[in-house]
């Protein structure tokens, strides 16, 4: 029996429950619980919430009012795909065995590599927009930076 990677197990869990939450049951299932059942639906989960919370952030600056804020029906649904790729590569990531050691784990680098990438476009556009988020946007941002590293160091030296 091959042996379980206890280096790599929880940066799978985390990808895989930070995503989920964030992009699956906040957006996916909140959105489609506000259209379903509109009267019992959390307001700020259903799409009129999200376009409230994000509109009103990058209204806080002209930059972000001017650029972000007419083009929400456009970039939300973009923001919403991306937020579930990392959590879809992480299922891959699972379903492939790449908990196991002396496994090659190209599933769970495009996962940390699209949360990254997420992390980035999101903090972007809430820097410019100067919004609460972009606070714990950075902090992502460094995980992100870190699971990267992380993951290659791991493959690299520890497992071969």
């Amino acid at each position: 029996m091959k042996k379980i990677s206890l280096y790599i197990i929880p940066l799978q869990l985390f990808l895989a429950a930070y995503w989920l939450k964030h992009g699956f049951l906040d957006k996916i299932v909140g959105i489609s619980l506000g259209i379903i059942h509109p009267q019992t639906a959390y307001y700020g989960l259903t799409w009129n919430g999200w376009h409230d919370h994000i509109v009103g952030n990058w209204d806080k600056s002209r930059i972000g009012h001017l650029f972000f804020s007419p083009f929400f029906d456009i970039l939300f649904p973009i923001i919403i795909v991306l937020q579930c790729l990392p959590f879809l590569f992480i299922f891959m990531s699972i379903i492939n065995k790449e908990f196991l050691i002396n496994k090659t784990r190209p599933w769970l680098i495009k996962s940390a590599l699209a949360s990254f990438i997420v992390t980035v476009i999101m903090l972007f556009s809430e820097t410019l927009s100067n919004a609460r988020d972009a606070e714990y946007l950075l902090n992502l941002f460094s995980i992100n930076i870190i699971l990267i590293i992380y993951i290659h160091f791991v493959e690299k030296i520890i497992e071969k």
